[in-house]
């Protein structure tokens, strides 16, 4: 009979009033992404077989996340894989707070879990919450909307897991490279700072310098509207057959970007995810036939 330390679906769900358990959760999901074997630098490599679930900016859609676990299916073998991205920072504010580290959380519990096959990736919000950045939506800031939760939340233990955030979102990863040619990450530089950008930075440990304004990890995270020209320099840089990224709009879950990347968003009730076979390779219009909006899985 499996227990809790071999089968991950054994394990007893946490329990997300506990801000202790919460902490070390939130600390031991930043220690494995560190310590993930996949990874080198700031890039997580996988290999010639599996399938893996790529999906957009989640934002904190409960139902959305749920969907998408299901669809990955972890627990039908070690070659499965989901990539997940853009957590926090919702729509759903409560007396002036944020209640989106609740989706953070039970994301970084999947990742203990299932250490080798979910993979996380820096994005512009989660970054903007490290470095206490204004990002306004309808007037609220969501850095500090984020923070109002964390007090409503966690009481006078909110310092301390808002600590344990700043260590998740200092260890995320830039992007996923697999064999095949796939290249996802939240975003790419944008046009005016391609000149000033290291395409190193995926191959090496971050530093502060990288994740501040105008560092090269905050330029790939917060980059928009690249173009065919971009998007072809950094392809051969990197080796990349075809990008997937998500931070851009895309109001029908996705979006073509020049000639060779899609955008995707998972955000929303007409949110995609993406289903690659890790075995083959694609050109960017082969991707739109392994689209699965997320609406469409079912949950019971």
């Amino acid at each position: 009979m499996p227990d809790a330390d071999t089968d991950p679906a054994a394990a007893e769900p946490l329990d997300l009033n506990d801000a202790d358990a919460v902490a070390d959760t939130l600390r031991r999901c930043a220690e494995l992404n560190e310590a993930q074997p996949q990874r080198r630098g700031a890039s997580i490599h996988l290999g010639e077989s599996g399938r893996l679930v790529v999906t957009g900016d989640l934002h904190d859609h409960g139902p959305n996340l749920q969907r998408i676990i299901k669809l990955a299916d972890l627990d039908a073998g070690p070659d499965r894989h989901v990539i997940l991205h853009e957590l926090i920072h919702g729509d759903n504010i409560l007396h002036d707070a944020d209640l989106s580290v609740r989706t953070l959380i039970r994301v970084a519990e999947l990742k203990t879990r299932y250490p080798e096959q979910v993979h996380l990736l820096q994005s512009n919000h989660e970054l903007a919450q490290l470095l206490g950045e204004g990002i306004m939506k309808d007037g609220v800031s969501s850095v500090e909307a984020f923070d109002e939760g964390l007090a409503y939340l966690y009481g006078d233990r909110a310092d301390d897991i808002g600590e344990a955030v700043d260590a998740y979102v200092r260890s995320l990863a830039l992007c996923v490279r697999c064999a095949n040619g796939a290249f996802i990450a939240h975003s790419l530089p944008a046009p005016r700072r391609i000149d000033d950008f290291d395409k190193g930075v995926i191959d090496r440990g971050l530093t502060d310098d990288d994740l501040n304004l105008r560092g090269s990890a905050y330029d790939m995270v917060w980059g928009r509207y690249q173009n065919k020209k971009i998007l072809a320099e950094l392809a051969e840089a990197w080796g990349a057959a075809v990008f997937v990224l998500g931070h851009q709009p895309a109001e029908m879950g996705w979006e073509e970007l020049g000639d060779n990347a899609l955008i995707l968003a998972s955000d929303h009730g007409h949110g995609q995810a993406l289903v690659l076979d890790l075995s083959r390779g694609y050109e960017r219009n082969e991707l739109f036939d392994h689209l699965v909006p997320i609406n469409s899985i079912r949950l019971d």
